[in-house]
């Protein structure tokens, strides 16, 4: 008996270990935003360390994604609205880009379009399911995370991308002076 509950001890601990692990994996506010090398839809390659100067908000999606297809008019809202002030960019999650291109030509979305064809891109933000969000601040660090798209979502990655604009056009003015 006394094996049994040594084996299920171990277990238990091993299981509370690895799962400590994966939390410490995660990206959290405050660290530096994993770099990345990407090509555009339009074949453009668009690397994140030479955006630093605006924030940058990312949305992780796919064409086949209902919840991603809802926040999409969303992220073209912000794209209209921010030019200029942030870097809005819909990285695709594994799709050929005839796929995406169709996708975007046939809903009329204007947004950048990163292709992250293998999934790497998504791997080094941990996106374990999309839509998935990031806003990165103008000094490349993560300002805010969000994991699914719900009632209240937009409203929430609108107020982070704007504390983000914010706060660098704070900077901009105190080192114009």
């Amino acid at each position: 008996m006394s094996k049994k509950w040594f084996a299920l001890a171990m277990l238990s601990v091993l299981s509370l270990l690895g799962a400590f692990a994966l939390l410490q994996e995660q990206l959290k506010p405050g660290a530096p935003a994993p770099d990345f090398e990407l090509d555009s839809l339009d074949n453009q390659q668009v690397k994140l360390s030479e955006l630093k100067g605006k924030p940058v908000f990312l949305d992780f999606w796919a064409t086949w994604c209902g919840p991603c297809r809802r926040a999409l008019p969303h992220t073209q809202a912000f794209s209209e609205k921010y030019k200029g002030k942030a870097h809005i960019l819909a990285i695709n999650v594994r799709e050929d880009k005839e796929t995406v291109r169709e996708f975007m030509e046939k809903n009329r979305y204007t947004f950048r379009v990163l292709m992250d064809s293998e999934g790497m891109t998504a791997r080094a933000y941990g996106v374990r399911g999309i839509p998935h969000f990031v806003v990165i601040d103008a000094k490349g660090k993560i300002a805010f995370i969000q994991i699914g798209y719900g009632p209240g979502v937009e409203e929430k990655l609108e107020n982070a991308l704007k504390k983000a604009i914010a706060q660098a056009e704070q900077k901009e003015t105190v080192a114009a002076r």
